[in-house]
């Protein structure tokens, strides 16, 4: 056996540009067992523009054990095969190279869409039949079999959390804090990715907080469900600087039907079970008080952050939600409370009186730092870590990492 990749030779002709959409990497490696020709230029120019990593490239001449001791040592995800050239029947050809395992996924490539050939194919165990002319269904084809393989992946770490963040009505700053908290969570968390996703449909607004231009992101992450995986997980998010580990799904416009009002609840809880898989911790904005277009959302919140104001009218509305999340069965032990845009230190029996009110804890109480908000508007996001408001959001975001009960949960910040 050979101890480097073996190569097809021969130049790669009418290759087309690369697609500025396909920038990110396809994360699993590729094999491509085919005879020199137009086939297997087109296939291979395809990859390229897809930025996939094609293991190993050999003729369907080798025979089947060599090839499987290839596949153990290069330890290819998926193999595009001629299996019409193999030699052999195809179903023992697939079961020699795979030795009993459930990958590489295999791609049966013929010249041309001969119906019997991709029957023949099916049988034998190809999950997938490609032929001539190769784009844009190689695209579409490998998109279905990221999906895939990323469903039979055993995760071996704890799913991220899912916080949501309500506003009791406009102006309590929720959409600021939960921008601000997914950085301070970051921070916090020990590296991992977290995600801000703007799920309020009546006025999103984290793109402007991040200083980001508006986009779309919801929805078409919602249509397509089907094929979400790590490759093209980048056209729905946008990181919120260079290099940064948070990153932002954005809203759809306002006046667009509410997403979480239509879309089927099959497709909430996909994108959701997606997400976790993807990162350490998500933070939904679903904008101000209950409405149709946020309590689809509900069911998948590992908690719920109720962000009130210290005026008459967002604790009226505070007292509303609380009492419409107690009728509709929503676990009250989900529920966190946070006192926004506090003008001064509040004195222990104001807070007491909000607590008694409630019958609950208030987790954090956050100033009114207009001078730091402010600036971060007029200027490039940053993360005011030094400043009154970002220091309390680093004790949330520490709270929110290691809560250890009730009791916990009373400790304010001085």
């Amino acid at each position: 056996m050979p101890d480097s990749k073996p190569q097809l030779t021969g130049p790669v002709d009418g290759a087309k540009q690369p697609d500025n959409r396909r920038q990110q990497a396809w994360p699993w490696g590729i094999g491509l067992v085919a005879r020199q020709g137009e086939l297997a230029t087109e296939i291979a120019a395809a990859l390229r523009e897809m930025n996939a990593a094609c293991e190993l490239v050999v003729p369907p001449s080798v025979p089947p054990f060599e090839l499987a001791a290839m596949v153990e040592k290069y330890r290819p995800k998926v193999l595009f095969v001629e299996l019409a050239a193999v030699g052999i029947p195809a179903h023992e050809w697939i079961t020699l190279v795979r030795a009993g395992a459930d990958t590489p996924v295999i791609i049966a490539i013929h010249a041309n869409e001969d119906p019997a050939e991709m029957i023949a194919a099916m049988r034998a165990g190809a999950t997938e039949f490609l032929s001539l002319p190769v784009r844009p269904a190689l695209f579409e084809l490998l998109d279905r079999v990221a999906t895939l393989l990323e469903a039979r992946q055993v995760s071996t770490g704890e799913p991220g959390k899912l916080v949501g963040i309500l506003s009791a009505k406009g102006g309590c700053g929720a959409t600021t804090l939960a921008c601000h908290l997914s950085c301070g969570l970051q921070l916090a968390g020990g590296g991992g990715r977290v995600l801000m996703a703007d799920l309020d449909h009546q006025a999103p607004a984290a793109h402007r907080i991040f200083g980001m231009a508006e986009y779309q992101g919801v929805q078409e992450a919602f249509d397509s469900v089907r094929r979400l995986n790590s490759a093209c997980w980048p056209e729905f998010v946008r990181p919120v600087g260079a290099g940064s580990m948070v990153d932002i799904l954005g809203a759809s416009l306002p006046g667009s039907a509410p997403v979480g009002g239509h879309t089927e609840p099959w497709r909430i809880e996909s994108l959701f079970r997606f997400l976790r898989r993807h990162y350490s911790w998500i933070l939904a904005d679903l904008g101000r008080h209950l409405n149709p277009s946020n309590w689809a959302y509900f069911a998948h919140l590992d908690a719920l952050l109720v962000v009130t104001a210290p005026d008459v009218l967002a604790l009226y509305q505070t007292r509303s939600i609380l009492q419409m999340l107690t009728n509709r069965g929503f676990e009250k032990s989900r529920v966190r409370l946070i006192l926004n845009r506090n003008q001064d230190s509040p004195q222990d029996f104001w807070i007491e009186s909000i607590e008694q009110m409630f019958d609950m804890s208030v987790l954090a109480v956050l100033p009114h730092d207009a001078p730091t908000l402010s600036r971060a508007a007029a200027e490039k996001f940053e993360f005011p870590a030094t400043s009154g408001y970002g220091r309390s959001i680093t004790k949330l975001a520490g709270r929110i990492l290691h809560q250890g009960g009730p009791d916990s949960a009373r400790k304010r910040a001085a």
